[in-house]
């Protein structure tokens, strides 16, 4: 019995670990260019196994966008959810603008075609329009939480929601921005900081003088070694 159980684990295991193996693939190969142009074969190929073992962990390719999505899911709204009661510092306020510019890389591909991934899988289509609604509201409770400890001017409920759509459009949309520019794809990940600025840019008018400041001072500190980081392995 106990030999069997044993048996069972590492083939539990070998099971899970084949599975986290083409999850990773085939984010690399959506990064790289497109989603969309990616097919099962080519991550197959990438991930040094046959076609028929992938498609023993995924039926098909937008299973394993499926997959993907719960850590891409948790990876957004975790910076921005804050414990009630506890103040918005300035460097936790830079920390997580800094995260957002590793999240918006680390899954590329999911900010480049939020719109056309929801077309092609109307299943993951409900969840992304979740996404959205949860990250909007996330925004507004964390720049409450701002304007309650006195960092903030007092907004009235229609402009802080005018607020908080449009960071969320700013942060969601700037890796697509990018694709539509004329940078090479070598700057992308150097750009990516420039992002966090302008997504910063749409709440500065409303932060006090002291408390923007202070938020702009930790975020250059936070920002050098990841500038330096995208100049040296060339975005």
């Amino acid at each position: 019995m106990v030999k069997v159980a044993k048996l069972k684990t590492k083939a539990v295991s070998r099971g899970a670990a084949t599975r986290s193996l083409i999850m990773e693939t085939a984010l690399s190969l959506f990064n790289e260019g497109n989603a969309a142009d990616v097919n099962t074969n080519q991550i197959a190929a990438a991930a040094g196994i046959s076609p028929g073992n992938l498609y023993y962990h995924f039926r098909n390719k937008e299973e394993i966008i499926r997959a993907l999505f719960p850590e891409i899911r948790e990876a957004i709204v975790e910076p921005l959810t804050y414990p009630k009661g506890e103040p918005i510092s300035p460097a936790r306020m830079a920390a997580d603008y800094v995260k957002a510019i590793e999240l918006l890389w680390r899954y590329r591909f999911f900010f480049a075609d939020f719109v056309g991934l929801g077309r092609r899988d109307p299943e993951l289509a409900d969840a992304l329009r979740s996404l959205q609604d949860e990250t909007i509201a996330t925004m507004f409770a964390m720049f409450e939480d701002v304007m309650a400890q006195g960092d903030m001017v007092k907004l009235d409920r229609k402009t802080l929601e005018h607020l908080s759509l449009n960071s969320f459009l700013v942060w969601f949309s700037w890796v697509s921005f990018m694709d539509r520019s004329s940078d090479p794809r070598t700057k992308r990940e150097e750009r990516l900081a420039d992002g966090a600025l302008a997504c910063l840019a749409i709440a500065d008018p409303y932060f006090t003088p002291a408390y923007r400041a202070a938020v702009h001072e930790a975020l250059n500190k936070l920002m050098k070694p990841q500038r330096k980081k995208a100049k040296a392995t060339g975005g």
